[in-house]
């Protein structure tokens, strides 16, 4: 199956349902980079089959051998340029559109407390999310999930109270890097009756704040048609929730 085009102008290859690449669609749109969306089926088209990993196309393969979305490509000359992994695409926008609405503070010491931010979260928090849908016994889910809650409420001394964005009055990699978990907990609610606690408040008002941008709608969009965005990534989750997702997120963090 043919790939897009690289050209010129930035593609961004994306799968709708996925929270690393909602990483990067919302740091696009924020800056307002100019950039062609592309979406990369998680379907075999001439099976209807999921792809197994290791499985996925060769143009996609030859974009990103590690077969994953996000994927920042464009060509330069006669060179074609690729950019992958959310965060560092993320850093790499940053650098690429350095004009358009900066998405990290100016101080040095301002910009490694955002990393700090991230880097925590991406390391305790994201698994954590994955290890209460994907394990199947309640001790460990429920051993996740008291994780979680203490990761949550470590967030919430961090998080300005005064908002609306996680670090105050601007839009930052911050709230790029953490909102698509944070728009997904209706899955854990849904599969696993896990949701933020009350003592949680700044949190909880951050996340609706944010889901109110115009910057976010657009990224919560469902290709499929029929039933609406939220039914269709419960639909899409319910592979995590039985333990049979065969995606890298379900192989890595099980």
């Amino acid at each position: 199956m043919a790939g897009p085009v690289i050209k010129e102008k930035l593609l961004f290859v994306s799968s709708w349902f996925c929270p690393f690449a909602q990483r990067t669609w919302l740091a696009l749109n924020e800056k307002r980079v100019d950039y062609e969306y592309y979406e990369m089926s998680l379907k075999d088209p001439t099976t209807n089959q999921w792809y197994q990993l290791g499985e996925k196309p060769k143009w996609f393969l030859d974009l990103n051998p590690l077969g994953k979305v996000p994927v920042l490509a464009y060509k330069e000359g006669d060179e074609t340029h690729c950019v992958y992994e959310s965060l560092i695409c993320n850093e790499f926008l940053e650098e690429y559109s350095p004009k358009e609405q900066p998405l990290l503070p100016d101080h040095p010491v301002a910009k490694a407390k955002s990393r700090i931010i991230i880097d925590s979260f991406s390391s305790k928090f994201v698994p954590l999310f994955y290890r209460i849908l994907l394990r199947q016994d309640k001790e460990s889910q429920k051993e996740a999930a008291e994780g979680m809650l203490a990761e949550l409420r470590q967030l919430e001394q961090k998080i300005d109270p005064e908002g609306p964005f996680f670090q105050g009055k601007q839009m930052t990699l911050v709230d790029c890097a953490l909102l698509p978990w944070f728009l997904r907990m209706s899955i854990l609610q849904h599969y696993r009756n896990f949701a933020i606690p009350e003592d949680c408040p700044h949190l909880v008002r951050w996340t609706q704040d944010m889901e109110q941008l115009p910057a976010v709608k657009e990224t919560q969009k469902a290709p499929e048609g029929g039933s609406s965005y939220d039914e269709q990534l419960l639909f899409h989750y319910q592979r995590y929730a039985d333990a049979s997702a065969k995606s890298t997120s379900a192989r890595d963090f099980k």
